[in-house]
């Protein structure tokens, strides 16, 4: 019986950390960047096609397929995250979200001179502080097991877009709430730590948001 108290105390524990870790994370807001990516896209290069990027964590990259020929965007071994497209030609386009601190140096695998670049994270409010109306959006219960609310505020006309991510920056939910509908299932999802991007597409806002699964 001894045994068992025991591990009951340390999932109690652990269930504790993971609270604390997300409700140390919320409040914190995300940016999209975008690069254009195609023959000379690098650190050298002018406008959206320079490669060297410095963005927080939680922040999104998407590198937008512009020029002839066939790409792919390929992390390198040294990079703090791990991520590789497929190959696409003209119009392409791949993202990513990046949730940890570190650099994050890539290439394109065929182009690897003249297509190169490092994307560095920092930690979230390091480049600037963003007051959006989206910072009062709360999220309950959290740690949650089925049903997860959101408030949104009552000045986001159009509602918000949610899209969930796990610990490797994969999304795997998106949903679309409103005033009416301000709440979703998270029960097919399995336990561990997500992040959450909530988006107002009419206010050109955005928040992140973190929950434990159980």
């Amino acid at each position: 019986m001894l045994f068992l108290d025991k591990n009951a105390m340390k999932g109690k524990l652990l269930i504790l950390l993971l609270f604390c870790y997300v409700y140390n994370g919320i409040g914190q807001t995300t940016e999209t960047i975008t690069i254009d990516w195609g023959f000379n896209s690098t650190p050298s290069a002018s406008g959206n096609a320079n490669t060297n990027r410095t963005i927080e964590v939680g922040d999104t990259v998407i590198w937008n397929w512009y020029s002839n020929g066939t790409h792919n965007v390929n992390s390198l071994p040294s990079a703090t995250e791990t991520f590789e497209s497929a190959y696409f030609g003209n119009g392409g386009s791949f993202s990513y979200t990046f949730m940890s601190e570190g650099d994050n140096p890539f290439q394109c695998d065929p182009h690897a001179g003249i297509m190169f670049g490092t994307i560095t994270v920092v930690a979230n409010g390091t480049l600037s502080i963003d007051t959006n109306m989206l910072n009062s959006v709360s999220v309950y219960p959290n740690p949650v097991n089925d049903i997860l609310n959101i408030d949104i505020p009552k000045k986001i006309d159009n509602g918000l877009n949610i899209a969930v991510f796990d610990a490797l920056g994969k999304q795997v939910m998106f949903e679309k709430l409103n005033n009416l509908k301000s709440s979703f299932s998270v029960s097919e999802l399995n336990a561990g730590i997500y992040l959450m991007k909530l988006t107002s597409s009419s206010q050109n806002m955005s928040v992140t948001k973190r929950f434990v699964k159980l």
